[in-house]
């Protein structure tokens, strides 16, 4: 797949605009990591483990508003953790076609406009809205763009991702976001990215590249233990932070260190 990173990245910053921290609206310009990843990283098919609010859903959703307005029949299909999450998430998306609307002086002929799916009636364009809670979601349609967004906290990821999966096109764009939460089945599924057995690009971004020190020592103190899962520096405490775990974790993270591949992999008897 051909993930043209630079022509989202223009599309965006040209005709969208973004809530901001003051709750204030201002045009969408990509912040360093957002950019990153656009520009450097992206390939379509990219699972992203990440510290908190690095803006990874907002750059995720503008690519698929892209889609929905200037594609022909693409299904963008968005899963949320839980229902609250989903209505934002839409929100953000009906926010970003009022921006484009405005900038462009155009109206988009929206047949529907739910709190649940939006139909460009111009393109024949749908987006989608769900929650991890019907793991039927997406299963009987055909879906362009796929956006798990929080997927390790999904109550249950493995049955819900074999069903919609199968309804993406070959050359569908999934893209799957989230903090970790400890040893689920999120970790093991990042594990099978990292050692290829997945066809997905595992892709780490630390807090330290979005957060100032000051910032994440004000966290730091907040969060104590649970620090490293929300604001990790390494994929390895992101996941050996939740829980109460049997052995220590800096001896856990020093013994995973020293690991290396096998030699073979295979079945023995």
């Amino acid at each position: 797949m051909i993930f043209k990173g630079q022509g989202y990245a223009s599309f965006i910053e040209e005709n969208l605009m973004i809530i901001n921290k003051e709750q204030q609206p201002v045009p969408f310009l990509l912040n360093p990591i957002q950019y990153k990843y656009l520009i450097e990283d992206a390939t379509g098919r990219d699972v992203i483990l990440k510290a908190r609010q690095q803006g990874f859903s907002s750059v995720i959703l503008a690519i698929f508003t892209a889609d929905f307005i200037l594609k022909d029949n693409t299904r963008s299909v968005i899963v949320a953790d839980k229902a609250d999450n989903a209505t934002e998430l839409l929100d953000r998306v009906k926010f970003y076609i009022r921006a484009y609307e405005e900038k462009n002086n155009i109206t988009l002929p929206l047949k529907y406009n739910s709190k649940y799916e939006l139909f460009n009636e111009f393109n024949g364009s749908r987006y989608t809205i769900g929650t991890a809670e019907n793991k039927e979601i997406g299963r009987s349609k055909t879906v362009t763009n796929l956006h798990l967004s929080e997927f390790a906290y999904y109550p249950d990821a493995e049955k819900l991702f074999a069903g919609i999966m199968q309804a993406v096109v070959p050359e569908g764009k999934v893209i799957i976001e989230t903090t970790a939460r400890g040893f689920n089945y999120f970790k093991e599924f990042w594990g099978e990215c990292v050692n290829k057995v997945r066809p997905f690009k595992p892709l780490f971004y630390p807090a330290s590249d979005f957060y100032t020190r000051n910032a994440l020592d004000i966290k730091r103190r907040e969060l104590g233990r649970l620090f490293d899962q929300e604001y990790p520096e390494t994929p390895e405490d992101s996941f050996l932070t939740s829980g109460d775990l049997y052995f220590d974790s800096k001896a856990l993270r020093e013994y995973l260190a020293g690991c290396t591949n096998p030699l073979k992999k295979g079945i023995y008897v």
